[in-house]
Order: C-alpha cells, then sequence, then structure tokens
C-alpha cells in the first residue's frame, strides 16, 4: 500500500528516504542503467537488514529469542513498514530495468512471424471480391440426375403413379 511522504519521513532515516525518493518513476527516468542497477542494490540490502530487524523483533515478542537490547520488543509494525516501503521501492526500480530491456531487446523470431502473418492476411483480404460471386449474383446450377416434370417412365415417378390409382380406387 502506498504511504504518504510524512509516514515515509517518520519510518525512513535520510538516507533510505533519499533511495526511495530516487526510485521515483519522475527521478528514474533520468537516471542510466548502472545508476539503476545501484539503486537496487542499495534499496535491498536496506530492505534485506530492515527484514531481518522485524523477523528478530517477532521472535523476541513470542518470546523465541533473547531480546538484543535491554528488554524484549513490544511491537514490530514500524520496522515492517519500513521494509514494505523499501520493498515497493525496489519493485519500481526492477519494473523500470525491466522496461528498459524489452525496450531496447530485438523483436523475436515469434513476433516477426505474427506480423508477418498478419500482413499476408490483409493483403488475401484486400484480393478477396466482396461477395461469392461476381456481379450477377447467385446462378442456379440445374440437377441433371432428376427426372423433369411430367415424365412418366422415369422410376421415380411410377411409384408415385402407383401411389395416386392406388388412392383413387
Amino acid at each position: 500500500m502506498a504511504q504518504s511522504t510524512k509516514a515515509l519521513a517518520r519510518l525512513l532515516s535520510k538516507e533510505e528516504h533519499d533511495l526511495v525518493a530516487s526510485a521515483s518513476t519522475e527521478a528514474m527516468k533520468g537516471a542510466d542503467d548502472a545508476a539503476l542497477r545501484d539503486l537496487a542494490a542499495k534499496l535491498r540490502e536496506r530492505r534485506d537488514r530492515a527484514r531481518g530487524i522485524a523477523r528478530q523483533q517477532r521472535r523476541e515478542m513470542r518470546g523465541k529469542a533473547a531480546p538484543r537490547g535491554a528488554e524484549a520488543a513490544q511491537g514490530n509494525t514500524g520496522t515492517k513498514a519500513k521494509a514494505d516501503a523499501l520493498t515497493s521501492a525496489l519493485k519500481r526500480v526492477g519494473a523500470e530495468t525491466t522496461r528498459r530491456a524489452e525496450k531496447a531487446k530485438a523483436p523475436s523470431q515469434r513476433s516477426i512471424a505474427r506480423k508477418a502473418l498478419a500482413l499476408k492476411q490483409r493483403q488475401r483480404a484486400l484480393e478477396r471480391p466482396a461477395s461469392r460471386t461476381a456481379s450477377e449474383g447467385m446462378q442456379s446450377v440445374p440437377n441433371k440426375k432428376a427426372a423433369k416434370s411430367g415424365a412418366l417412365n422415369d422410376a421415380g415417378a411410377r411409384p408415385a403413379l402407383m401411389r395416386s390409382k392406388i388412392a383413387r380406387q
């Protein structure tokens, strides 16, 4: 969850606050790749330290570990919030690094093939006529096997004649 600037200033030290501020999207636009890698390394180091302290405080609260200070920790919400703030800043840096890598990467053979297929299909669609038949519309095709109307000698007409004779009797 995003935290306000006041909350971040209260949670983080001055150095950590500067690191998180330099991980904003506006600040990362002007940074080069080496600076982003250094920023990610520093954020990762601070985040791991905050996680470790939060883990130790949680163990102290449960009574699983001996207290590091004079007495056991009463809570670790501030340390967890600090780790969360550093984690979100690290995620932003990682997303920017990934975006830059994708932008610089040459197109894959798969994307080239898909683009070629789309161009080919578009060209075929332009060559194809709008309807199935040209200008005249559909033409009827006579069935040569069917008997002409009134042909009594045809095999199909005989049963019809027989039925009609039987019906008349």
